[in-house]
């Protein structure tokens, strides 16, 4: 149910936290509080959806969103501010945001937010664990391991690689076989599989 998943609340000023707290726990939401960004960053959540206070002129999505990925993490986020421009919202969505609304005032209204984006949430979610997992697998190849995957990816045979790196086909078939184990692939159709993913990261993280 929507109702029972988990909000990450960052708001830096304390009476409108307590209140924004108070109407999630009323909307069945259980919420966890964060007086900045910087704490979020320090206690990345695991799961749920972040509620964010993004004042702007500029959206500070973004950058957020930018920072998260290149420590290998993603929230789904909602951004939230009084009277949000047009700009902003542009701004934030372009960013990464999943949505993003006028200062929730009322349980209905943040209950319809959060349904709004749960189900792309948890899709994207999988998507980008994945995609953090193949990168960090693929980090552990070697540099000629590396060049021996680009080659799979592109559809070359084994010969033709061994000519392009100049070494024999023999070596480019333990390259291979050796690049499949680090990772985790059965096959090369796997591992092409993993390099897709993991190019999702990299883009995010870009």
């Amino acid at each position: 149910m929507v109702k029972k998943a988990q909000l990450h609340l960052v708001e830096t000023d304390a009476r409108s936290r307590a209140q924004l707290a108070r109407l999630a726990y009323n909307a069945g939401f259980h919420c966890e509080i964060y007086e900045d960004v910087q704490e979020l960053l320090s206690n990345v959540p695991a799961g749920g959806i972040v509620l964010l206070h993004d004042r702007g002129p500029r959206s500070t999505l973004p950058e957020l969103i930018h920072q998260l990925a290149l420590s290998g993490h993603w929230c789904p986020f909602i951004g939230f501010c009084d009277n949000p421009s047009v700009d902003l919202i542009v701004q934030a969505m372009r960013g990464g945001a999943l949505s993003f609304i006028g200062t929730p005032t009322e349980a209905r209204g943040l209950t319809d937010a959060v349904a709004s984006i749960a189900v792309e949430a948890e899709r994207r979610r999988e998507v980008l664990q994945r995609a953090v997992e193949a990168y960090r697998n693929l980090m552990r190849l070697t540099e000629r391991e590396r060049q021996v995957l680009d080659g799979i990816v592109s559809g070359e045979s084994s010969k033709t690689i061994a000519r392009d790196l100049e070494i024999s086909p023999r070596t480019v078939e333990i390259h291979r076989s050796k690049l499949l184990g680090k990772l985790g692939a059965r096959n090369a159709a796997d591992a092409v599989r993993l390099k897709v993913e993991a190019a999702a990261y990299t883009a995010l993280a870009a």
